[in-house]
């Protein structure tokens, strides 16, 4: 695998994912998706430049108010004729410090928002604290949503250990970030009981200064360790390149099906 890494980045990888499945490269085990901000524009573009590439569009709905107030200009109804996969990454911001009703009302009007797209699962930076998740969880289901459709994230603020008990309790899923475990010592999440039956997610980049998310290319000797214990026990359904630009988006995305792909062919 180390070898595979230090090539130098493929000057034709933004052409690598659509060759691959138009000629017949084997199947990666899981669904690779791209976040929905990888060109300057705004998600509908990204969206439909994204379409041609990707089998899934993460869409970030990173601040709760920008977010609250898309309209069918920001959304518009025709991305759900594209022919990709959605799953939705809920904000960054929010109000935990307001309590469980404040949060609940983001969520479901975004929820809401995004209903048209169908997506399969929604991605959640959780509380920092214990004793919230129960109540989000009753919610949910009122709401019509399953919490195992809701995967929490492990985060700066958060490993989810302390919070595993009732995650699991309340049947949450999990999304394991490969940046913030390197980035945050967060090795513990890895032996968490049953944290393989409930991880539906990856997100995978390397670890930049200030919470940047760099390209594939840029992890370590410990990062693509870690990257091949993480893809050797994932069982779930989605990849995420959590890298935020065009360029490094493809240079990871290539870097990664010239890895795997071999391996599942010996399959």
């Amino acid at each position: 695998m180390t070898g595979d890494f230090d090539n130098p980045a493929n000057p034709v990888a933004e052409k690598t994912a659509p060759w691959r499945r138009s000629h017949g490269a084997p199947a990666l085990p899981f669904s690779l998706a791209a976040p929905s901000f990888v060109i300057p524009a705004g998600a509908a573009e990204n969206a439909r430049f994204l379409a041609d590439h990707y089998a899934e569009i993460s869409l970030l709905l990173f601040e709760s108010e920008a977010c609250l107030a898309y309209t069918e200009a920001d959304l518009p109804p025709d991305l759900a004729r594209l022919s990709v996969d959605w799953h939705v990454h809920l904000p960054l911001d929010l109000p935990w410090e307001h309590g469980i009703d404040a949060v609940c009302s983001v969520v479901s009007r975004l929820m809401d928002k995004t209903a048209f797209l169908r997506p399969w699962a929604w991605v959640l930076h959780p509380p920092a604290a214990p004793g919230l998740l129960p109540p989000l969880a009753g919610h949910l289901r009122r709401h019509g949503i399953d919490p195992a459709d809701v995967l929490l994230e492990n985060v700066a603020e958060s490993d989810l250990c302390a919070l595993w008990a009732e995650a699991r309790a309340e049947g949450f899923s999990a999304c394991l970030d490969l940046g913030h475990i390197l980035a945050y010592g967060q090795h513990a999440i890895l032996d968490l009981p049953g944290v393989w039956e409930a991880t539906r997610m990856l997100h995978v980049c390397a670890p930049g200064p200030d919470g940047r998310h760099l390209p594939l290319t840029r992890l370590d000797e410990t990062g693509r360790t870690l990257l091949t214990r993480l893809c050797d026990r994932f069982k779930g359904r989605t990849v995420t390149l959590e890298v935020f630009d065009k360029t490094g988006l493809f240079e990871s995305t290539a870097l990664l099906e010239t890895w795997l792909a071999p391996r599942e062919a010996e399959k």
